[in-house]
């Protein structure tokens, strides 16, 4: 064999096997990428090429569950198929139970989510109060709520527990105190053991306590009785004829009786009360007592006017005389004189009554159309009625308004139509601006309308003449000798005349 066929045949061979490198190449596919919380398996992590038809899986994350779908891909021509595996969080189910305690569950129960226990009131948490949902489940342990306890409960003076202390007490343990013979217990005979292991409130005293005997003139002893020490009471009423002033009960506390000693003195009024829409006069509205005698005056309250009666009463051995005085309800008169409009006077112009104002047909109302009745007259102003307003007209084809349309139209205004030349009008000509601001009814339109000559053998035409259009009329007579039958005027209509032609026989 020459050596150069050895070099083409080895050239030849080259460029095939660089062909088949090439296709080989073109045909693998690189490392996939899998879908959301979701990893390569293992076998096929450090692998980054794969050849057409190679299959690999995926393994959801750590701390994810498989919910659905093929976890394999397939490699053809160079491109991996759809990855179907759907990864959902994993549950860690329940936390567990917290005795005396619980878990607050809102941030959820799954994978990476975290519980937080807490205890009951008078009770407390020992070791940690966090659990986290991991990927074997919850870490830790279910934390303990113990008991909060308080130690021994304060000592105090000339007193102490009625039983016996103990070294500790639970959350809500009572302790009771009392004291030694002629002591008086001063503040809450109860202590409670608290949440914060401390005992609450704090503890009473025993002190000796002793009030003097009350000495109220013109008064007599009603309830209570010596000796009076801590707590005791006693209670006075004043003699028939005599009013008491101060507190009728007194209470023996630390520092003495709880109040001065009431007293009896001669019985005056109270602040009188007056009739029905009337007030005390400013003098004397201060005023609580009134001394036997006394005179006071009435005013008719705000909105009111007298309307006879007089506006004085006396009190005499403790009760007032009659009140007399009669108010009635002042009057506001006329609201005003509402224009283009009128006021609703069906509840009356006395004090505290509404108007309502309303416009006539064709006006709207511009601010409040409310008006009340107060002290001094009516309040606010009297409205105002504007006249509706319409804006252009509509336009139409072939036609429009006969006068040069305005931006506005007062309500009742009328806009003619008419139409181009060779056009007849069909419809209303007239359109008018109504109370809606709206005008109505529709527009007409323009439409080219004709008739052909109506042909009536022996007869005459004696009114109307060609061209006819739209709403044009003709009257026909017959020649003498005949007679007529059918109509004897038509008119031209937008389908044609308005009747069959007449014959004359």
């Amino acid at each position: 064999m020459q050596p150069s066929n050895v070099c083409w045949s080895l050239t030849i061979w080259m460029v095939q096997l660089a062909l088949m490198f090439l296709t080989i190449q073109a045909q693998s596919c690189t490392k996939p990428i899998g879908g959301p919380n979701m990893v390569l398996s293992d076998a096929f992590i450090i692998q980054e090429t794969f050849e057409d038809g190679a299959k690999v899986t995926f393994d959801c994350a750590i701390g994810y569950v498989r919910a659905g779908g093929s976890r394999s891909v397939t490699c053809t021509a160079g491109v991996w198929s759809e990855v179907k595996l759907i990864c959902e969080r994993k549950s860690c189910g329940s936390p567990g139970e917290v005795m005396n305690g619980d878990f607050d569950l809102s941030e959820g129960i799954l994978f990476g989510d975290k519980v937080v226990a807490t205890c009951n009131t008078g009770y407390m948490l020992v070791g940690s109060g966090v659990r986290t949902c991991m990927d074997g489940g919850w870490d830790g342990r279910v934390p303990l709520c113990e008991v909060v306890k308080c130690g021994k409960p304060p000592t105090i003076v000339n007193g102490g527990p009625v039983v016996p202390p103990e070294e500790t007490y639970n959350y809500g343990s009572v302790v009771q105190y009392g004291c030694e013979k002629d002591y008086t217990l001063v503040g809450t005979k109860s202590i409670i053991c608290s949440e914060n292991g401390e005992f609450q409130p704090a503890p009473p005293e025993c002190k000796m306590v002793s009030c003097p005997r009350p000495v109220i003139e013109n008064a007599f002893r009603i309830e209570g009785r010596p000796p009076y020490t801590y707590k005791s009471f006693v209670t006075y009423k004043c003699n028939a004829g005599y009013e008491m002033e101060g507190q009728a009960s007194l209470t023996c506390e630390i520092e003495g009786w709880s109040a001065p000693f009431p007293t009896c003195k001669a019985q005056n009024c109270t602040k009188p009360i007056g009739g029905p829409n009337m007030v005390l006069s400013d003098a004397f509205i201060l005023q609580e007592t009134f001394v036997d005698g006394a005179t006071v005056n009435f005013h008719c309250a705000i909105g009111y006017v007298r309307a006879g009666g007089s506006r004085t009463v006396t009190c005499t051995a403790g009760v007032w005389s009659e009140v007399k005085l009669i108010c009635e309800r002042k009057s506001c008169g006329s609201p005003g004189e509402v224009m283009n409009g009128d006021f609703d006077l069906s509840e009356g112009i006395e004090f505290g009554d509404k108007v309502v104002a309303t416009c006539n047909t064709g006006y709207m109302l511009v601010g409040s159309g409310v008006r009340t009745c107060m002290d001094r007259g009516w309040d606010g102003r009297v409205p105002v009625c504007e006249v509706v307003k319409c804006g252009k007209p509509p336009t139409i084809v072939n036609g429009g308004p006969v006068v040069p349309p305005e931006e506005t139209y007062n309500y009742g205004s009328v806009v003619q139509y008419g139409c181009e030349k060779d056009y007849t009008l069909v419809g209303t000509k007239f359109i008018t601006c109504l109370e809606n601001g709206e005008f109505q009814p529709a527009p007409p339109e323009c439409k080219m309308v004709s008739c052909p000559p109506p042909v009536v053998d022996n007869g005459v035409r004696i009114e109307g003449r060609p061209p006819y259009t739209y709403e044009s009329f003709v009257t026909y007579k017959c020649n003498a000798g005949y007679e007529m039958e059918g109509q004897a005027s038509l008119t031209c209509e937008i389908e044609g005349w308005s009747a069959p032609f007449p014959t004359c026989k």
